[in-house]
């Protein structure tokens, strides 16, 4: 990874054309919209990823509800910058599928539950350094590295009819992915309007969740099993802004982010103390975003 990295900022260098002064010191663009989000994973029975190689699936889906976001850039110099940006998802509506299975590749389910998932929120934050490769009277090109932090809790709650009489499902799974981003930033504007493609690749960022199944009595509460691996993800955003004044560009975006893992492990712990590893076998996230936003320089 490193002598990737190298060879990336050494590329940047050599392609960098003097960069014209940016008349902007400082950015704020606040965003809301709407969001939907889906994940699923599934481990096997055994940590050697045998008996049998699916034992156990879980799918949250249409997982949807509003956004808020918000961002804020400072000119370190002509050619760098350096930008934060924060979200937050709250889930409105959501569903969920639990499957078990008791022969390879899903052959015999076991057990086959749909529960509701219209709780929950999802945080994501990103620290970068953006640094400008090459500026043309319409075109701009910044290259950017830095963190990326996804933050999710997802719910499985009871639907028209309880799971169990007399109890509540209340189970929860939290998501946590953090990494490495690499990414090419394309702005091309006209005296009035501004077209804005943002591609990143989330370099091998790991995942860690840990899940509390409160109905489970033999398994441990508030943390029944952990999951643990490395993965890979790419996110592209998408912003067409129009100027009304010298300062103020309203704008709509999209974007989209895909996450998913390799293998990792899963480690189920019991009430009476002793534990189980497993093999986790993939977890996939996804997430469409529509917004509305004000971009204002200073």
């Amino acid at each position: 990874m490193k002598k990737y990295l190298a060879l990336f900022c050494s590329s940047l260098f050599a392609l960098a054309a003097p960069a014209q002064e940016k008349k902007s010191k400082f950015t704020i663009i606040p965003v809301i919209g709407w969001n939907q989000e889906k994940l699923d994973w599934n481990i096997a029975g055994d940590e050697n990823g045998q008996n049998p190689n699916i034992l156990s699936e879980l799918k949250w889906r249409k997982l949807r509800g509003p956004e808020i976001g918000i961002s804020s850039t400072i000119a370190l110099s002509s050619a760098l910058q350096a930008e934060v940006a924060f979200r937050h998802f709250w889930i409105s509506q959501g569903t969920v599928n639990d499957a078990d299975y008791a022969s390879d590749n899903r052959a015999v389910k076991t057990a086959d539950y749909d529960f509701k998932a219209n709780r929950g929120h999802s945080s994501n934050i990103r620290v970068e350094i953006f640094y400008t490769i090459r500026t043309t009277e319409k075109l701009a090109f910044a290259a950017h590295t830095g963190y990326f932090g996804r933050y999710q809790t997802l719910y499985m709650l009871d639907g028209a009819q309880p799971l169990v009489e007399s109890k509540e499902l209340k189970s929860t799974y939290k998501p946590r992915w953090h990494g490495l981003i690499l990414g090419l930033k394309t702005d091309y504007h006209t005296d009035h309007w501004s077209l804005l493609l943002d591609v990143s690749g989330i370099y091998f960022p790991r995942y860690s969740a840990n899940a509390n199944w409160n109905l489970q009595e033999d398994f441990n509460h508030p943390i029944s099993f952990t999951h643990k691996a490395k993965g890979m993800g790419w996110e592209v955003n998408f912003r067409l802004e129009r100027q009304v004044t010298k300062s103020i560009f309203p704008f709509v975006q999209i974007g989209y982010t895909g996450l998913s893992t390799r293998t990792g492990t899963d480690q189920l712990f019991k009430s009476d103390g002793t534990s189980t590893i497993s093999q986790l076998n993939a977890v996939h996230s996804s997430s469409l975003r529509l917004g509305l936003g004000v971009h204002m320089k200073f």
